[in-house]
């Protein structure tokens, strides 16, 4: 059998998991202070399980067993490859995804997706809002950024139950960069977009909760808008939980994140 990863570096990621920049042409900050920055929230699979079974939907024959042994799997996948294996020394979660097939990427999220992290978020923070600023709605405006990979995903839950892990490691990334970075890396490795990036909050609704710091921005790197350098994100504001779209014309912040995504 081939080695897939033979011709990869010693690391591609730091010890705290973020994806160290390649040789770009596109802004990155190469240094990260990390000043921002997600912590790493409590896995308990039955418990994610239950909250994205209830929230966004039951599985079609995936069981709460499965769903632990394949997120197990794909961490230990990683850890037998060194170039990979820093991966889980950052902010990792599983997920799944019930099959789901909608012609309307934009209109998908926007009606499903996103009010299950609502809701999900609204269960498990009853002090707290969550708060959906895109008043002018997403249906006909997404579209699947080219080299994301992200389509493998969507593909594949058309067919059956999909589990993963969410890393949300490309800190301090322009978006331009981030496309320009997934060029680069294993094919396994697919960028994260509206379906992941909202189970991934789904199941683990504190994500973005730091109370002695600031987290990170989360952009849907993997899809992109019908206006060029303006996209859609999950915020923190405060310990609220915010969704929306912004202008960032292509630029860095060391605010920002995208997220990679490992199914299995």
């Amino acid at each position: 059998m081939t080695d897939t990863h033979s011709n990869l570096p010693e690391s591609l990621f730091d010890e705290y998991g973020r994806k160290i920049p390649g040789p770009l042409t596109q802004p990155v900050n190469q240094v990260s202070r990390r000043y921002f920055r997600i912590e790493q929230p409590e896995i308990d699979y039955g418990a994610i399980f239950t909250r994205i079974s209830r929230h966004l939907g039951s599985p079609l024959s995936l069981t709460g067993d499965q769903f632990a042994a394949r997120a197990k799997a794909i961490l230990a996948g990683l850890a037998q490859t060194p170039a990979l294996a820093n991966m889980a020394q950052g902010v990792h979660v599983p997920f799944f995804l019930p099959r789901y097939s909608h012609p309307d990427l934009g209109e998908a999220i926007e009606q499903c997706h996103v009010p299950a992290v609502g809701s999900a978020f609204a269960e498990a923070f009853p002090q707290y809002r969550f708060d959906n600023h895109d008043k002018l709605g997403a249906a006909g405006k997404l579209k699947i950024r080219p080299g994301s990979r992200h389509q493998r995903l969507i593909e594949k839950m058309a067919e059956t139950d999909v589990v993963g892990y969410y890393f949300p490691c490309l800190t301090e990334f322009s978006l331009p960069a981030v496309q320009e970075q997934m060029a680069t890396l294993p094919e396994n490795l697919l960028l994260a977009g509206g379906y992941d990036t909202c189970a991934a909050l789904v199941g683990s609704p504190g994500l973005l909760q730091r109370r002695d710091g600031y987290p990170n921005l989360l952009w849907l790197a993997a899809t992109q808008t019908e206006k060029e350098g303006v996209d859609y994100y999950f915020e923190a504001y405060g310990q609220n939980l915010t969704f929306n779209r912004r202008a960032h014309f292509g630029q860095v912040s060391e605010y920002w994140a995208s997220g990679l995504v490992v199914l299995g």
